[in-house]
């Protein structure tokens, strides 16, 4: 029987961000797992599918760096193979999907394709003066680890400013005082942060403009006082008020 699990069109349409592209891989391959098997279907092609489903999702998350996932094979069945593989994608793909449940958090931002290219050549022309430095290979690799971890954030769905930002921190505090080859680094550090700034100021400005201000809660009117409300003694005070 022809079949596959997910075809080169499924891959070339998964999102870009390691996490969301393990979850929606995981979905389709299950979806056509599930589609294949039938009741028409042999034991020995059921058998092919479940584990075939199982290696691609193993494959998967280990070239994406997703913790959580192994191949599973120590039970009698593949059905109880199956069923404990489930348990462990069902554990991951609920913590990515409470990771990015939030697609307006405040504290990120979707930068923009051309921002992202924008930031590439900086980090291209940091990485560079980093390498061509007379710093030690200890702290080269160090920088260029760091650079690296900024590349992973970037190209995430939206970019998260606690990260980020602290990363940045880090590369700056790392280059500071150094060599002159890496004078320009500071320059290249504002003109990234000022790329993020100005994103994020963009889509604080679309949000308000389709959402509008927050509307301020209404105070509950003041009660009404009815003659079965007045406290005793209350008719006799009438004549005392002086207008």
């Amino acid at each position: 029987m022809d079949y596959e699990l997910i075809t080169d069109e499924d891959y070339d349409a998964l999102p870009s961000d390691p996490d969301k592209r393990f979850a929606a891989l995981e979905r389709v391959c299950r979806k056509n797992m599930m589609a294949a098997i039938t009741r028409e279907t042999s034991p020995s092609f059921d058998y092919l599918v479940r584990t075939q489903y199982m290696t691609i999702v193993t494959a998967s998350a280990e070239e994406l760096g997703i913790d959580g996932i192994r191949y599973i094979n120590n039970y009698e069945t593949v059905e109880e193979n199956l069923n404990e593989f489930f348990r462990l994608v069902t554990a991951v793909t609920t913590k990515i999907k409470l990771r990015n449940s939030s697609s307006s958090d405040a504290l990120s931002v979707r930068l923009a394709s051309k921002t992202k290219g924008l930031i590439e050549n900086e980090l291209t022309k940091l990485r560079a003066s980093v390498e061509e430095s007379n710093l030690s290979d200890e702290k080269k690799s160090r920088l260029l680890d760091k650079i690296g971890e900024f590349r992973t954030e970037l190209h995430k769905e939206r970019l998260r400013f606690g990260v980020s930002l602290s990363v940045l921190a880090s590369i700056g505090a790392m280059v500071g005082g150094t060599t002159a080859m890496l004078a320009d680094a500071p320059e290249a550090i504002a003109t990234i942060t000022h790329l993020i700034g100005v994103d994020k100021q963009k889509e604080d400005d679309e949000k308000f403009r389709l959402e509008g201000p927050s509307k301020p809660k209404l105070l509950a009117a003041p009660p009404t006082i009815t003659k079965a409300t007045r406290k005793p003694g209350w008719d006799d005070l009438d004549d005392d008020i002086p207008f």
